[in-house]
């Protein structure tokens, strides 16, 4: 299938935007910027008139792209000052989500605490569920150095809610 058929475009985009859009949720929360980057996509696709494309490349060049554009957008997003309050609310957003959550105040007091670099490595993990390369890559900083600010984040949220040890717990299996 050519992409230059417009047909076959349609059938593609029609076939396949919304399990895009539902693939780039899993690493970015704001449905525009999802829809957006999948738009983009497509757009792409449509401008490189010379690309082949076939039922059985498409979806694995498609994923390949997506996640790429969404490791591009953190990177672009990670130098703006609010970055790390907008992931520490949509952090805060899901921990809303569970039924009986009382320590929501003290879980956000710990989360101050942490160094900006760990708290930056941690909201990514933890909001965006991100691989350790995909946190370097963004960070431009080593996956070892990226395990380390975990750990670091976990040490002192541990010291931070010994109190509320299942709080943590809870932190790991969003991990």
């Amino acid at each position: 299938m050519l992409i230059t058929d417009g047909q076959a475009f349609e059938k593609l985009f029609r076939e396949h935007y919304l399990l895009l859009c539902n693939y780039a949720g899993k690493y970015i929360i704001d449905s525009q910027v999802r829809e957006d980057i999948v738009q983009v996509f497509f757009i792409s696709i449509w401008e490189k008139k010379h690309l082949n494309v076939t039922q059985e490349t498409f979806l694995p060049y498609a994923y390949r792209s997506i996640k790429n554009s969404c490791i591009n957008y953190y990177k672009s997003e990670i130098i703006k000052d609010d970055f790390i309050t907008t992931l520490s609310e949509e952090w805060k957003d899901q921990l809303n989500e569970e039924e009986d959550f009382i320590y929501q105040k003290e879980v956000q007091q710990a989360l101050q605490k942490l160094p900006e670099k760990c708290r930056k490595v941690f909201l990514l993990k933890c909001v965006t569920g991100l691989r350790y390369k995909e946190i370097s890559e963004i960070s431009n900083i080593s996956v070892n150095t990226v395990k380390y600010h975990l750990g670091e984040a976990f040490r002192i949220m541990r010291e931070e809610l010994k109190d509320l040890k299942w709080i943590l717990f809870l932190i790991h299996l969003q991990l």
